[in-house]
C-alpha cells in the first residue's frame, strides 16, 4: 500500500493527474473492500455471541476506520484525497490520523482546513484554536482562522486575528491584503485601501512578484496616486517598526475604539 501511495504522489508531482486520480481510486476501492469485511472473533460459542461480536467490531470501526494504514499512509492519502476534492474521504483519513496523534499541530490545522471545505465552520474553528493552544504563534493556524472568519462573515474576528499575523510577520504582502479585506467588510474603505496598497507595494518587491496583481487592478484600478503610495509605505513602516521593538499595540486600535461606540 505504501508503494502505491508513494507512486500516486510521484504522479501528482510529475503533473500526471489523470493517472494519479485513477490509482488513487484503486487504492480507496481496495481499502473499502477491506473495511467491508470486519474481523470476527474466532471460536464463538453460538450465533448470539457471534452477533454481539459483530456489533462490537462495528462500533470499534467507527473509531478505527483505516486500521491497515500506518500514520504516514493516512497523512499522505488524506492529502491526495484533499487535492482531488474528495473531502469526505480526506476527513475520515485525517480524523483517524488526529485520533492517533492528537498533539500534532500540522494535523490539527489540516483537519481544520478540511472541515472548512466541508462547510463545518464550528469544527474548523475548534481545530485551529486547538493548534494555537499548542503553539500560540503558529502562522498557518492564525492565517487559516482569518480566512475562516472572512468567509463566515465575521470581519471583526478576522480583523483581530490579522493583527496577530501582522505582528508575527509584517513583511508578507498577504497579511496586509487580508487586513484590507477585513476592513473592507467593515465598510472602512479608506483604511482598507491603505492596507491593500501596502500589500501591493510589498508584493511588487517580493520573489512572488505580482501574485495578487489581478486583485489590485480590480480593487484599485488606475487611481493610485503618489500620496496613496506614501500612505501604504507608512502602514508597512508602522507595522515593521512595532514588530522590531516588540510593541504590542495595533494601528487598528483607533478604529476598534470608534467601533465600540
Amino acid at each position: 500500500m505504501e508503494d502505491r501511495i508513494a507512486k500516486t504522489l510521484a504522479l501528482l508531482l510529475d503533473g500526471r493527474w489523470n493517472e494519479a486520480f485513477k490509482l488513487y481510486h484503486e487504492i480507496i476501492n481496495d481499502l473499502s473492500k477491506e473495511k467491508s469485511v470486519p474481523e470476527t472473533v474466532e471460536n464463538t460459542k453460538d450465533s448470539q455471541t457471534s452477533s454481539k461480536t459483530e456489533e462490537a467490531v462495528s462500533v470499534v470501526s467507527e473509531f478505527e476506520r483505516w486500521p491497515t494504514l500506518n500514520d504516514e499512509e493516512l497523512w499522505d492519502l488524506g492529502h491526495i484525497a484533499y487535492l482531488f476534492d474528495d473531502t469526505e474521504t480526506a476527513e475520515s483519513l485525517i480524523e483517524e490520523h488526529y485520533s492517533r496523534k492528537p498533539n500534532d499541530i500540522e494535523g490539527m490545522v489540516f483537519l481544520g482546513m478540511i472541515y472548512k471545505k466541508r462547510n463545518k465552520p464550528y469544527k474548523s474553528e475548534l481545530m485551529y484554536r486547538a493548534a494555537l493552544s499548542e503553539d500560540k504563534d503558529n502562522m498557518k493556524a492564525v492565517e487559516e482562522l482569518v480566512y475562516l472568519y472572512l468567509e463566515t462573515e465575521r470581519p471583526l474576528d478576522a480583523l483581530a486575528w490579522v493583527q496577530k499575523l501582522l505582528r508575527l510577520d509584517p513583511r508578507t504582502p498577504k497579511n496586509y491584503f487580508l487586513a484590507g479585506k477585513a476592513l473592507e467588510k467593515l465598510d472602512r474603505e479608506e483604511q482598507s485601501r491603505r492596507y491593500i496598497i501596502a500589500s501591493m507595494i510589498l508584493d511588487q518587491s517580493s520573489s512572488f512578484r505580482g501574485s495578487l496583481q489581478s486583485f489590485y487592478e480590480d480593487r484599485l484600478g488606475e487611481s493610485i496616486t503618489i500620496a496613496d503610495l506614501f500612505d501604504g509605505k507608512e502602514v508597512i513602516e508602522e507595522w515593521v517598526g512595532k514588530n522590531r521593538h516588540a510593541v504590542d499595540r495595533s494601528p487598528f486600535s483607533e478604529f476598534e475604539h470608534q467601533e465600540s461606540y
